[in-house]
């Protein structure tokens, strides 16, 4: 390629780079006033709860998270009960004490009528609790939330956790512990509205014969929570709304257990393949609602067993509320000190070796940026700052066989070409064996290494194309403007002995 075509590409490609690298990571006001602040790809990421810090600019972030614990009915805490017989009168506390049976050396109490069979927690209780869980770990995992979990302590109680970066935590822990059917009732008030859906309860037809799916969609700055409905449902909902008028007020409530949790207000018919349910929903509200009402639809029965939430509590970042900004400081010495080494070792060769490792750093940003369950974390940097080292080796590894290559008296041209031709396995082989390693860890790891695993298995998918295709590519389109190839690479010829 000659001087003017490489000057254009190169120019083209700077300017791609320039302009990434700032969507990427560089925070910036957008006025005169500072008002209104451009977050960049790597502000607008969701964070690990488990780091704390913040980023540069207007943007904030605080790790941790907020938790609780959820009581089945019949269950509970040994502090409530210390409470409730406190507080009884004198001549009532010996009824409350025969009341319950003290579970777990006290750190929660069992009712005997609801919970217990004699001495024993009978098996219908410990089914209903066994489906309340599933379905509670069910809307959990579909928030998609990291730092989110669910576990069940002292056999009966279920400990719950949601990141601080969740503005909806104290709503969210209220209603994803609701349990029970999903019906539809129609009426001009709650106490006194019929049941629309299902048609006749206890008949074989539950819920989800009448409603497909609840799914969620934000369009237009309006968020709503869509309930797609089978004919028989469509039918059920126009039947009894055929008679309103504009001039009454009627509602449909979307119940769980028989408690509401949408109200939608009727003035005419419905006849809707599809019910769009906005009022004052964002994005998380609207994916919070359609989450319960979706996982009832699917898995709840009347004998499900309803979970009380307790008191919420604030959670610090478990690495401390400045790990993120150590992190990226870290980070940040580690690929200055890639880069030193390469203009060190290689001259301006190093500018290849910048340019893919900059590329590497923009795709593997807008991966974690992209995918749902990827987060920035722990996990991630670690994974993305061994795809970057694994990146630099490959990349010395190449110049190295060229270097070897150009002694032996070829042109710089055969040299480079004989270099990547006699390394490109040894890369290739490396990258393949990480990336499998890390996509194969990712489908049977515990959820903690998932997004390490995961993270690892792209970080090597770029690390390889970078290193074999995009790093060769930017010292062809280099190597025109050097006047003397060998100085631009500092590269040398073999010293040769000659016979006297």
């Amino acid at each position: 390629m000659g001087k003017v075509k490489s000057a254009i590409v190169l120019t083209l490609i700077t300017i791609v780079i320039a302009v990434l690298c700032v969507v990427c990571f560089v925070p910036f006001p957008c006025d005169g006033n500072g008002l209104n602040y451009f977050n960049s790809i790597l502000g607008i990421a969701e964070k690990d709860a488990e780091l704390g810090g913040y980023l540069i600019g207007e943007t904030e972030y605080v790790g941790g998270g907020y938790s609780a614990v959820y009581y089945p009915e019949g269950v509970i805490s040994g502090r409530d009960y210390e409470n409730n017989l406190a507080a009884a009168a004198e001549d009532e506390k010996e009824e409350y004490e025969s009341e319950y049976q003290a579970y777990a050396d006290g750190a929660i109490y069992l009712e005997k009528e609801t919970v217990l069979d004699g001495e024993n927690v009978s098996e219908s209780f410990k089914e209903g609790f066994a489906r309340s869980v599933a379905i509670l770990e069910d809307r959990f995992e579909r928030l998609h939330l990291s730092g989110a979990s669910v576990r069940v302590v002292d056999d009966y109680t279920v400990k719950v956790s949601l990141p601080a970066s969740y503005e909806m935590a104290g709503a969210a822990f209220e209603y994803l512990g609701r349990m029970g059917e999903l019906s539809v009732s129609f009426g001009s008030d709650e106490a006194s509205a019929e049941t629309v859906i299902p048609v006749q309860r206890g008949t074989e037809h539950p819920a989800s014969y009448y409603i497909k799916k609840v799914t969620s969609r934000t369009a237009s700055g309006v968020s709503y929570v869509i309930l797609d409905m089978t004919d028989e449902g469509r039918e059920a909902i126009a039947d009894a709304t055929s008679a309103v008028s504009s001039s009454s007020s009627s509602y449909l409530y979307f119940n769980i257990g028989g408690e509401a949790l949408i109200t939608l207000t009727v003035s005419e018919q419905i006849d809707q393949s599809s019910l769009y349910i906005s009022g004052s929903y964002d994005e998380e509200s609207a994916a919070l609602v359609a989450t319960i009402l979706d996982t009832t639809l699917k898995g709840g029965t009347e004998d499900d067993i309803a979970l009380s939430v307790g008191e919420m509590h604030r959670e610090q970042a478990a690495y401390g509320n400045n790990a993120l900004m150590m992190l990226y400081i870290g980070l940040g010495v580690l690929l200055l000190c890639s880069a030193v080494f390469f203009f060190v070792r290689y001259g301006r060769l190093g500018f290849a070796h910048l340019y893919t490792l900059l590329i590497y750093l923009i795709a593997m940003t807008l991966c974690i940026w992209a995918i749902d369950f990827l987060t920035l974390g722990l996990g991630s940097v670690l994974a993305l700052l061994f795809g970057a080292i694994v990146l630099s080796v490959s990349d010395a590894m190449a110049y190295e066989y060229a270097r070897r290559e150009f002694a032996t008296g070829k042109t710089m041209t055969f040299a480079v070409k004989s270099g990547y031709k006699k390394c490109f396995w040894h890369i290739f082989d490396m990258h393949i064996v990480l990336a499998a390693l890390g996509f194969i860890t990712y489908f049977i790891a515990l959820t903690e290494l998932s997004v390490f695993a995961f993270t690892l298995g792209i970080g090597m998918f770029f690390s390889g194309l970078c290193s074999l295709a995009i790093g060769r590519f930017c010292w062809y389109i280099m190597m025109p403007f050097a006047k003397d190839k060998a100085k631009f690479c500092r590269f040398k010829r073999e010293e040769v002995e000659e016979d006297d």
